[in-house]
């Protein structure tokens, strides 16, 4: 799988953070909405948004299945900061 491209906003990580703490189990838009909702006042719409650019940029993947979609990451949280950290040095 080819490396995401770009780097993330501060909202965009923070669904990153959200997704990596629950692992390779993935989660739907309604749990991540949940969690970021708890702690400040966010869209559903927003987080569906920020979801699909990261999906395009491939920081995520969809997991088959039936039911709703779940989305896990394509990169540890490791090896995302990484990347990241490698990026802001050369910019």
């Amino acid at each position: 799988m080819p490396e995401p491209k770009g780097s993330l906003t501060a909202a965009q990580y923070e669904i990153m953070a959200v997704i990596w703490d629950v692992g390779d189990a993935g989660m739907t838009i309604a749990d991540i909405w949940q969690v970021i909702a708890a702690s400040r006042d966010i869209g559903r719409t927003t987080v569906l948004n920020q979801v699909d650019r990261l999906e395009k940029r491939g920081w995520l993947r969809r997991l088959p299945g039936d039911g709703p979609t779940r989305f896990c990451p394509t990169l540890s949280k490791k090896d995302a900061s990484r990347q990241l950290v490698a990026g802001f040095v050369s910019d």
